[in-house]
């Protein structure tokens, strides 16, 4: 019988929230709310974010080439902080950057074909509220060995 390594326990609980590009990100905006019954939870220049239960989706004003309709990023939520930096450098992911906010911290991960990750932990994970100003995300050296 073919062995499989031990999964890696990153104590992923599930989606924190999508992230997707749009055209016309007013219309977007009023698709979600009128029609599905989303409310909004964030907005700045680029962005806004709708909620719907406890999950997040994003919408992202798409720059020019970028793909309409398709994912700018996957926001993925994790059950602890503590160590998660560690877990994820001895696992050989490349993280790409790091952010602290005021109701969350995250860990931006390069994933496969270009994949943009988000590691999302929340001290209220049924919470999500999303400032009007986004912090810069600060890039963090490339890990590779």
């Amino acid at each position: 019988m073919p062995t499989h390594p031990a999964p890696r326990d990153f104590g992923l609980l599930g989606f924190d929230h999508v992230d997707v590009r749009v055209r016309d990100r007013a219309k977007a905006k009023r698709f979600f709310v009128e029609q599905l019954g989303m409310d909004v939870v964030g907005e700045g220049s680029d962005h806004t974010f709708l909620l719907f239960g406890d999950q997040v989706l994003g919408l992202r004003d798409a720059k020019d080439g970028e793909t309409l309709g398709g994912v700018d990023h996957i926001a993925l939520r994790v059950s602890e902080w503590t160590g998660l930096r560690s877990r994820v450098g001895r696992a050989r992911v490349v993280i790409t950057g790091e952010k602290e906010r005021e109701d969350s911290r995250s860990l931006f991960l390069r994933g496969p074909e270009g994949m943009r990750i988000e590691l999302v932990w929340r001290p209220d994970p049924h919470s999500h509220s999303c400032s009007h100003v986004q912090a810069p995300v600060v890039p963090l050296p490339d890990l590779e060995e």
